[in-house]
């Protein structure tokens, strides 16, 4: 549920878009944690469905030796079912991430806007991505110094690491860092092989606490652009 009292305060501020930012990022969010429900319940029914198929399969024909085991006869289903869990997280984390990036991308314009600057964060020079030239842009553009989200935005460049590993390598880190290696292990819903040099985000908690770090970077964020932003 929506805080309808802070939303209602909003329109009192010059700089109601920057306070409204946290409470739009909510409506951007929501729909993604429904449909990761929703897609977990219906995995976890096909499972089932096809878990009885195989138990009245052997229940069947347990006594006819010449007969196909389950597995053979429903192995395509059993190979797709396995897939459903990757193909569904991997695709979700991408979209969150995108969703991160856009975000970023529209406070840095807004507030460019608002000093007046004629710099656009594409004219930000960063090796790091996207994400990347967006901070600097607060930083050198606006005047932030970014303290109090450190600790997120260090989070956030790990989730980063994994997402360009997916987007661009399918999944694959040939060398995992200890700091990286650290996050994978204690970070729950993920994990890494060292022998297929393959991430797999096995549980939508990995991406319910993406979503939870970025919501919590923007708080802090929209906080030092609010105060800034009031100099001008």
């Amino acid at each position: 549920m929506k805080d309808n009292s802070r939303v209602d305060k909003i329109g009192s501020s010059k700089l109601w878009l920057f306070e409204a930012s946290s409470i739009m990022l909510d409506f951007k969010f929501d729909p993604i944690l429904a449909y990761l429900d929703e897609s977990k319940g219906m995995i976890a029914a096909k499972e089932l469905e096809l878990r009885l198929k195989i138990e009245e399969w052997d229940e069947k024909y347990h006594s006819h030796p010449e007969s196909p085991e389950a597995f053979d006869y429903y192995e395509q289903e059993i190979i797709n079912q396995k897939r459903f869990p990757e193909l569904l997280n991997n695709s979700i984390f991408l979209v969150i991430y995108s969703v991160f990036e856009d975000h970023f991308k529209g406070l840095c314009n807004m507030a460019g806007n608002r000093v007046k600057s004629k710099l656009l964060v594409t004219d930000i020079s960063s090796n790091g991505g996207y994400i990347n030239q967006c901070r600097k842009f607060m930083i050198k553009v606006i005047g932030l110094e970014l303290i109090e989200s450190q600790i997120e935005w260090t989070e956030i460049k790990k989730f980063q690491l994994i997402r360009n590993a997916i987007a661009h390598n399918k999944g694959q880190i040939k060398e995992v860092k200890s700091d990286l290696n650290k996050f994978i292990e204690t970070k729950p819903g993920i994990s890494y092989s060292k022998n297929s040099s393959l991430l797999f985000i096995s549980d939508i908690e990995f991406l319910q606490s993406f979503i939870d770090v970025i919501k919590k970077f923007f708080v802090k964020l929209n906080k030092n652009l609010i105060q800034e932003l009031s100099k001008v």
